[in-house]
C-alpha cells in the first residue's frame, strides 16, 4: 500500500509540469508574433493576440503582451 501511494504522489505533478510547458510554449510563440507585427501599443497587442490565440487565458496573453512589467 505505501508503495503504490507514493508512486501516485511521484506521479501527481506531471501533468501539472506539461501544462506549464504547454503554456510556456504557446507563451512564447505569442511573444514571436508581436516581435514579427510590432503592435504600436499594449491593447493593439492584446487585439492581436485574442485574434490568433481565442481559446487562450486572458492573463496568458496578458503575461505575453508584458503588460505590467518592468
Amino acid at each position: 500500500m505505501a508503495v503504490a501511494a507514493a508512486i501516485v504522489q511521484q506521479a501527481a505533478p506531471r501533468p501539472l509540469q506539461v501544462l506549464a510547458s504547454q503554456q510556456d510554449r504557446r507563451l512564447g510563440e505569442m511573444r514571436a508574433m508581436l516581435a514579427r507585427l510590432a503592435p504600436q501599443s499594449a491593447s493593439e497587442a492584446l487585439r492581436l493576440l485574442r485574434n490568433a490565440y481565442p481559446d487562450a487565458p486572458l492573463s496568458l496573453r496578458v503575461a505575453a503582451v508584458g503588460v505590467g512589467a518592468r
